[in-house]
């Protein structure tokens, strides 16, 4: 009797063991996600608590209004809300952090708020940086796309 007790504790452990495992494999690694775009893609990331719809949607707003002007400037947008943090293995500099931050296409933080701040001016710190301005040199047309 205690060796079948035995048993099926050992089966239970093994069952947990493993569906840990599955679930670990399964999870987005945010900062491989963030090196693909690496020299690619300037990104906006987005992390928030679902609860916060006014914030979500503000965002939301924001990406479809000025859709031509963020892909002129290469902005690729991740969005992690509610919980589907629970889906994401985070580095240190956004765990247990929310937000909006650009990430620059060196991979870098170049901006970052916890409310739509970032949003207001997040054209103009682009446009300011260095690689930026030669792109709008290189690509003069691009810019006046949008009008």
């Amino acid at each position: 009797m205690i060796l079948g007790m035995i048993k099926k504790i050992c089966l239970v452990f093994i069952f947990i063991i493993l569906s840990n495992i599955s679930n670990a494999s399964e999870k987005i690694d945010l900062q491989k996600q963030i090196q693909s775009f690496s020299w690619n893609k300037r990104i906006v990331l987005f992390i928030t608590k679902g609860k916060y719809i006014h914030f979500i949607n503000e965002v939301d707003d924001f990406f479809k209004k000025y859709s031509c002007e963020n892909e002129i400037r290469n902005l690729e947008f991740i969005k992690i809300v509610g919980d589907e943090v629970n889906n994401y293995i985070f580095p240190d500099r956004y765990k247990n952090k929310y937000g909006l931050w650009l990430i620059g296409y060196d991979g870098q933080v170049k901006g970052h708020s916890t409310d739509i701040s970032l949003l207001k001016k997040i054209h103009n710190l682009i446009d300011k940086m260095p690689i930026r301005k030669r792109e709008m040199i290189d690509s003069p047309a691009q810019d006046g796309k949008c009008n």
